[in-house]
């Protein structure tokens, strides 16, 4: 019995194995059936490329630059502005007038042509080569010149309607060159070195160097005092005698005042005579604005300006002499009450009292006070 029980068992276990072997291989069969190929899906976005052609742009015959140089090739070449527009003759301002007039009555033309040579470049400046880039460029300039051209037409007007608003029974004075030349000659020749010294002195801690031995205050004379800013290289010596040649010259201030000048203290003086630097004069000077290159007189005090005392000004040329007198001879004029003056006549002398560091409007740079010393005698 125990060997059927046996028997019985061993035939379970092989039908089981035969069910479980016959599902396994039935389902390898199965994996290895080939699918039919499945038809692939691909998306493919294609770009559109739309082929756009460049604008052209309508290039004037005469440029902007090929323009204005024929206007100006009219100029007289002494007639190039260096510095103030008085200090051209009235022959150049004229010729200045009718090139910046005409410059004025074609500027819309020109102006309209750079917007179209902007609008060009943003739709086309893709498509550019270097050398279109190269010429189109400069045409956005045309705005910035053409307003800086307007700019100087008012000027030039403003200078005509000026000068046309002077008397016409103006005292006008001319001298011959010897005589202007001769009017440098002071006695010494401290106005052509200013007084300037190599070296500064190490000793002198002080903010100003003041002058030792001066007279005491007298009420018959114009009492100065003088103050030199230690870190300008002037010898203060050399100044206190040059501003007394100056001041006390007979072509000068004497032949009004009536009175000598004299070298006294600061507490005991009129008016102070300060030789500062360009920072320094814009302080001292202020509310006046000096803008680090012009000298001033502000109350009892007369600024000079060592920018000014050592270069001069653009009219005066290499004539430092003549400039170092009208410097001088200027402020103390304001100082004694006088106005500003404009020049007279071309080719006359300045008036002493004109800006002439600003320019002398065709008049010649002088340096004493005839003009004035003539309205003062003369004048009703």
């Amino acid at each position: 019995m125990n060997q059927n029980i046996k028997t019985i068992i061993l035939l379970g276990f092989l039908f089981i194995f035969s069910f479980f072997a016959f599902n396994y291989f039935t389902n390898i069969n199965e994996a290895r059936v080939e699918l039919p190929p499945q038809t692939e899906q691909l998306t493919t976005t294609t770009a559109v490329v739309i082929e756009r052609n460049k604008e052209t742009f309508d290039y004037l015959e005469t440029s902007f630059d090929e323009y204005i140089n024929s206007l100006f090739v009219g100029l007289d070449n002494s007639c190039e502005k260096v510095g103030s527009w008085y200090s051209l003759t009235d022959n150049c301002i004229q010729q200045w007038l009718i090139i910046l007039t005409k410059i004025d009555d074609s500027k819309s033309k020109y102006l309209q042509y750079s917007t179209n040579a902007r609008n060009y470049f943003v739709n086309n400046y893709q498509y550019l080569t270097r050398e279109e880039l190269d010429t189109i460029t400069p045409i956005f300039l045309i705005d910035e010149r053409i307003n800086r051209f307007s700019e100087q037409l008012i000027e030039v007007e403003n200078v005509l309607l000026s000068k046309s608003n002077q008397s016409d029974n103006s005292t006008i004075i001319f001298l011959s060159s010897e005589s202007i030349e001769k009017a440098r000659d002071i006695g010494t020749k401290d106005l052509i070195s200013g007084c300037y010294i190599d070296e500064l002195s190490q000793e002198n801690e002080e903010e100003w160097k003041l002058v030792d031995n001066v007279n005491p205050r007298d009420s018959k004379k114009i009492n100065y005092a003088l103050k030199i800013q230690s870190e300008i290289n002037l010898d203060p010596i050399c100044m206190k005698n040059l501003l007394f040649l100056i001041l006390n010259n007979e072509k000068g201030w004497t032949n009004i005042t009536g009175k000598g000048f004299q070298l006294t203290s600061v507490e005991d003086s009129d008016f102070v005579f300060i030789f500062a630097t360009p920072e320094k004069t814009d302080e001292l000077c202020y509310p006046l604005e000096t803008n680090g290159i012009y000298s001033c007189r502000n109350e009892s005090e007369i600024i000079i300006n060592n920018f000014r005392w050592k270069e001069g000004a653009v009219d005066f040329g290499k004539d430092i002499e003549t400039y170092r007198l009208y410097l001088i001879n200027h402020e103390t004029g304001h100082l004694l009450g006088w106005p500003h003056k404009e020049c007279p006549k071309e080719g006359a002398i300045a008036p002493v009292m004109m800006q002439q560091s600003k320019g002398t409007n065709g008049c010649l740079p002088y340096g004493w006070p005839v003009y004035e010393i003539v309205s003062a005698n003369f004048d009703d």
